[in-house]
């Protein structure tokens, strides 16, 4: 188990430099009616979460990040699920298409057939969440289940978006 949090900061806080989300790149989304970009959440909170359907950590992560995305999106934050496969099932869309509502995934997905997200963004694990805040930039990243062995994931990433919501 691999836990990375970027440094979070009270508003009194200087900012330090934060890595930029990389665009999302892909045009085969689900659970939205066009692609989303970081210009148009610019002011807005967003999740990123990586995962895809036979991972049995990715799977253990679901209710946390559903969880996650229930307890915010009222707050004009949301979830956006990359889909990254690993295995061949995994790698036809219609495949993801057919699991998606089988495991009540309502927030948007973007199915990264190619691993194109996972390269530009330097992944390496799946499960792996990140906070983005309202400029686009990385302020929170969780690899792996993010309440895994007593881990107190969900919560780091929740106080991650409370604190986020509140900067100017």
């Amino acid at each position: 188990m691999i836990v990375t949090t970027l440094a979070l900061l009270t508003l009194a806080q200087a900012k330090p430099t934060f890595p930029k989300a990389p665009e999302l790149v892909g045009k085969q989304w689900l659970n939205t009616k066009a692609p989303i970009t970081w210009a148009e959440r610019k002011g807005k909170v967003t999740l990123v979460h990586f995962w895809t359907f036979q991972c049995s950590n990715c799977l253990n992560n679901l209710p946390a990040v559903s969880r996650l995305d229930s307890k915010f999106k009222g707050l004009g934050v949301i979830t956006i699920g990359i889909h990254t496969p690993e295995t061949e099932a995994e790698k036809k869309f219609e495949n993801v298409v057919t699991e998606t509502p089988k495991l009540k995934i309502d927030y948007p997905v973007l199915f990264d057939g190619k691993s194109e997200n996972w390269s530009k963004w330097k992944q390496s694990y799946w499960p792996t969440l990140y906070v983005i805040d309202k400029n686009g930039f990385v302020r929170f990243q969780w690899l792996g289940e993010l309440n895994y062995n007593g881990k107190n994931g969900e919560a780091e990433a929740a106080k991650a978006i409370k604190l986020l919501l509140e900067e100017k």
